[in-house]
């Protein structure tokens, strides 16, 4: 019984310990953009440029969306290929393209722009970065980045969701 009442004890103590640290480290980023919402490259420490290329990983079709699942699963894992000027996808490129990001409510945003909820889409952030471009191609004009780095666009009522790798 004395071996069991100690068990428990560090459990608790093991998870509070936990809760204390993420708390402490939600804190310390209060009012600063996260560095995963940042649009520059990363730079290694040979001072080699990183590039990160996105690749389609899923889809959601939302309410009432034009195109259905033929349409949709054509443009899984089509390559995706942003750089500070220009954004290739689908064999289009922009090229000049300037890009303006902020931080939204997701909830807020996703129900006015697009009538559909983050828990829909498989999205827990309460926060997300919206950027906006003067692309034209679809669904980059606007198209959403999330905590984890990866990029939503939509297209004709589906949304598709980019995972990032990274090439050197």
């Amino acid at each position: 019984m004395r071996l069991a009442i100690k068990d428990i004890f560090r459990f608790v103590i093991f998870w509070l310990t936990m809760a204390f640290a993420l708390v402490a480290s939600c804190e310390s980023n209060k009012g600063e953009i996260p560095s995963s919402f940042k649009l520059d490259p990363a730079q290694n420490s040979t001072g080699n440029v990183m590039r990160v290329l996105w690749t389609v990983s899923e889809y959601k079709i939302g309410f009432g969306g034009e195109w259905g699942e033929n349409e949709a699963r054509s443009l899984l894992l089509k390559p995706l290929d942003k750089r500070s000027s220009s954004i290739t996808f689908n064999g289009q490129t922009c090229q000049g393209i300037s890009f303006k990001s902020e931080i939204v409510d997701a909830e807020k945003y996703l129900s006015e722009r697009y009538q559909t909820t983050p828990h829909m889409l498989g999205i827990p952030e309460e926060t997300i970065q919206v950027i906006k471009t003067n692309c034209q191609l679809p669904g980059f004009s606007e198209y959403i980045r999330l905590k984890d780095r990866r990029l939503i666009i939509w297209i004709k009522g589906v949304f598709f969701f980019f995972e990032p790798t990274v090439n050197k």
